[in-house]
């Protein structure tokens, strides 16, 4: 009910203060029109002040209010509309009085809201700054979010790269590192030990790897090149003077050489290492073993073609003497 007075007394406000602006303006304009200096001014179609201008705009208002459905309806009845506005006015305002009773008595409700809202307004400020704070705090989260993808995707691809790379390094870090058993093997045990051939295998490796490296001119080779080769005279050295040994041990008297000779074949990877790595003494100990063999071969053909020439019979043989042979004189004499 307060919301509907309130409506009609805003209405009738309205009405009143368009009639009031309406007079004043009338008013003006019949001023204006008994001023002397603007008797002169002829504007034309432009010219608000004419009488015409003013019946025809109180005619489309006239015209305006006879569409009414009230007006229409007082009219049809033959109701006075002067007391008949004045009824109106009454109870516009007799309704105008008890809307603002109504506000009146609704006072502290009113106020009771308005702190109401006023606090609403305050806790949603802060829930708004609040919200802002959250927001900006996700948009950082979010920022760091891709910045760490982005790093975990280049950790990744790092990653791949050195595990496709991990396999090739290494086989040549194994095959480039001179471990501290091999070096003690070759300076230290004697060669006839079944450590001595195996270490003396991954030795013979290690020289091919070098020079493989040497030709595509790698870094890392020189690193190593020193170690290898001292290690390499030395394995020579000692695989020349242990087969000197067992050569010079066939030219004893009454030696039964074949025994030696085996003795070389578990051995012969001794003069395959000599051969790729140091021919100038796999020539030597070659001449020296053929030298030996010859002058022992030699020996052996010599008194064995002695003994031959001892072997001599004085008399001629006959038919005693040979097997198979007829006696055809005594067959006849039968």
């Amino acid at each position: 009910m307060a919301e509907e007075a309130a409506a009609v007394v805003g209405a009738g406000v309205d009405v009143n203060t368009a009639e009031k602006q309406t007079d004043i303006s009338m008013a003006y304009l019949q001023d204006e029109k008994t001023d002397g200096d603007m008797t002169n001014l002829n504007l034309g179609e432009l010219d608000l002040t004419t009488d015409e201008f003013i019946l025809d705009e109180v005619d489309i208002h006239i015209q305006a209010n006879l569409e009414d459905d009230l007006v229409k309806e007082a009219l049809k009845t033959g109701v006075d509309l002067r007391q008949y506005s004045k009824q109106v006015e009454s109870e516009l305002q007799r309704i105008e009085q008890a809307s603002i009773k109504d506000y009146i008595k609704e006072s502290q409700n009113i106020a009771l809201l308005h702190n109401q809202i006023t606090a609403c307004d305050s806790i949603l400020e802060r829930m708004e700054g609040m919200l802002s704070g959250f927001q900006s705090d996700l948009s950082s989260i979010s920022s760091e979010i891709q910045t760490l993808q982005q790093q975990s995707v280049s950790m990744n691809v790092r990653l791949k790269n050195r595990q496709a790379v991990r396999s090739h390094l290494s086989q040549l870090v194994d095959e480039l590192v001179v471990p501290g058993a091999m070096i003690s093997t070759i300076l230290d045990s004697p060669v006839t030990e079944q450590e001595f051939l195996e270490q003396l295998h991954e030795l013979n490796n290690k020289i091919n790897f070098a020079k493989e490296l040497s030709f595509r001119e790698t870094l890392a080779c020189s690193d190593i090149q020193d170690i290898v080769d001292r290690l390499k005279l030395k394995a020579v050295s000692k695989i020349r003077e242990f087969i000197l040994q067992k050569i010079y041990s066939f030219r004893k008297p009454m030696t039964n050489y074949q025994i030696p000779q085996n003795t070389l074949l578990k051995y012969r990877f001794f003069y395959q290492f000599l051969l790729a790595n140091e021919r100038t003494v796999a020539k030597e100990i070659r001449d020296e073993y053929v030298d030996t063999m010859s002058k022992i071969y030699y020996s052996y053909f010599k008194s064995y073609s002695g003994r031959l020439l001892k072997v001599q019979y004085e008399e001629v043989a006959d038919k005693d003497d040979l097997m198979g042979v007829e006696d055809t004189a005594k067959k006849d004499i039968l």
